[in-house]
């Protein structure tokens, strides 16, 4: 069962998704998973859902810009591509961004998403923002173990074979980086609880 604190309306909605058109970077370091996680992973037989696709896409859309701010805007189905095109291009030339509200590095949509590690094995959690990426890009999350259970953590992220994995955001909360790079898709994270019989809940920075 998940609980989400918004700081603004945000609707972030499990959508069957479509292949990006957008070119991925390549993969960068992610923590490794420890041996229990990583054997859970290996028989998880539900992989992430693609990046989706930037000509229909249509809600609240954080856009990263390589200045490594964030930049919140809505856009309209068709608008995306020139909309992130702009803003990215705007951060690059150091000029004044008009089209979204600027946040700080790692605020993201400002969203905080209560979710619980499964037992022994992986629970998924519910998306969470919408992320538009550029080449080079790795997305930050950020979880807080909510409970007095040990647990392992992975974040979704995208390789350079431009397909959604896990990449392990360890077992302590904090700040972790996973691949990401030039593609719109929501974040996502997976938890582990180590106690094998009852699970373990974390808050997460959507």
């Amino acid at each position: 069962m998940q609980v989400r604190t918004r700081k603004f309306a945000l609707g972030v909605a499990v959508v069957a998704a479509a292949i990006s058109t957008l070119a991925i970077a390549p993969a960068a370091n992610a923590s490794p998973a420890p041996a229990a996680a990583t054997q859970a992973v290996t028989a998880d037989a539900a992989p992430p859902t693609v990046a989706l696709d930037p000509s229909t896409f249509s809600g609240p859309l954080v856009i990263a810009v390589p200045s490594g701010h964030e930049v919140v805007v809505n856009v309209k189905a068709g608008d995306a591509p020139k909309v992130i095109a702009d803003v990215q291009a705007a951060d690059r030339a150091g000029k004044t961004q008009t089209l979204g509200k600027v946040m700080a590095p790692m605020s993201g949509c400002g969203e905080t998403v209560r979710s619980v590690a499964g037992p022994g094995t992986w629970w998924t959690s519910v998306q969470g923002c919408a992320v538009a990426g550029y080449n080079g890009y790795n997305r930050q999350y950020h979880w807080e173990n909510g409970s007095d259970v040990e647990l392992c953590t992975n974040g979704r992220g995208y390789n350079s074979s431009h397909a959604a994995a896990w990449y392990s955001t360890g077992c302590s909360g904090g700040d972790y980086s996973v691949p990401w790079g030039n593609v719109l898709a929501y974040t996502q994270m997976q938890g582990f609880s180590l106690s094998g019989v009852t699970g373990a809940a974390y808050l997460w920075r959507a």
